[in-house]
């Protein structure tokens, strides 16, 4: 019988299990890259034979794919008719927006009993970014930077599923009406986030949860107005 080396049991692994990613979970990744970079626009078709053919899987694979996007809010599925880029109405913004405001105050709320000088640093690195974006007039780089600093306070709230439900709620928002809009992505607009960070920092009540729900207002506003806009008006402001 081989002896074994002792030494050698004693080992620690320098590296982790690899995780395996589905060919699903990489169908979603390509979908939702094309939606936050604009390759797909709110209202385009979805044709799945199309999709497996040019992402080289199945065709099951790529529904199984849309299945769980629709569950996020990215696509709808209309009964004998197929599946098309979400697009909202101007009356569901507004309706997504107000609940916004009130599950995104909560959740700013919770994070300020928990937020720490580490977080401080890194919320202010995030908006830092975003302001950088904007300076550039990258409409993708500020869209992705502006994501990942509201959903690191999401997180930081503490609870999950109140992370989880502004994630789902906003992520399609932030592609399909922001992206979308036609409006430059500025330094100006970035700077607003700026407000947020402040009022962690050590704002009591009520002036915190009135701050924060004054910032959250005028994003509201902003994004209701724009929709609301014809398209032609849209895009002479964004010019």
């Amino acid at each position: 019988m081989d002896r074994v080396d002792s030494a050698d049991a004693t080992i620690e692994p320098v590296f982790g299990q690899i995780e395996t990613v589905s060919l699903t979970e990489r169908v979603i990744s390509a979908l939702k890259d094309a939606f936050f970079t604009g390759k797909l626009k709110p209202g385009d078709p979805i044709v799945e034979r199309q999709l497996a053919r040019e992402m080289n899987v199945g065709t099951p694979v790529v529904r199984e794919a849309l299945i769980s996007l629709k569950h996020e809010g990215f696509v709808r599925r209309v009964n004998n008719k197929g599946s098309y880029v979400t697009q909202f109405t101007a009356r569901e913004v507004r309706e997504l927006y107000t609940l916004r405001i009130e599950l995104e105050t909560l959740a700013l709320q919770w994070a300020r009993t928990r937020v720490t000088d580490a977080d401080l640093v890194e919320l202010t690195r995030l908006v830092d970014r975003l302001v950088e974006a904007g300076t550039r007039e990258s409409r993708s780089d500020f869209l992705k930077a502006d994501f990942e600093f509201h959903r690191y306070y999401w997180r930081l709230s503490g609870n999950p599923f109140l992370a989880d439900s502004l994630e789902r709620m906003m992520a399609p928002l932030f592609s399909f009406v922001v992206l979308a809009s036609d409006l430059p992505m500025t330094a100006a607009m970035a700077r607003e986030h700026y407000t947020f960070i402040d009022a962690l920092r050590g704002m009591q009540e009520p002036e915190f949860t009135e701050a924060v729900r004054k910032a959250l207002g005028g994003f509201a506003a902003r994004w209701i107005a724009v929709t609301s806009m014809p398209k032609e008006q849209r895009l002479a402001n964004g010019k």
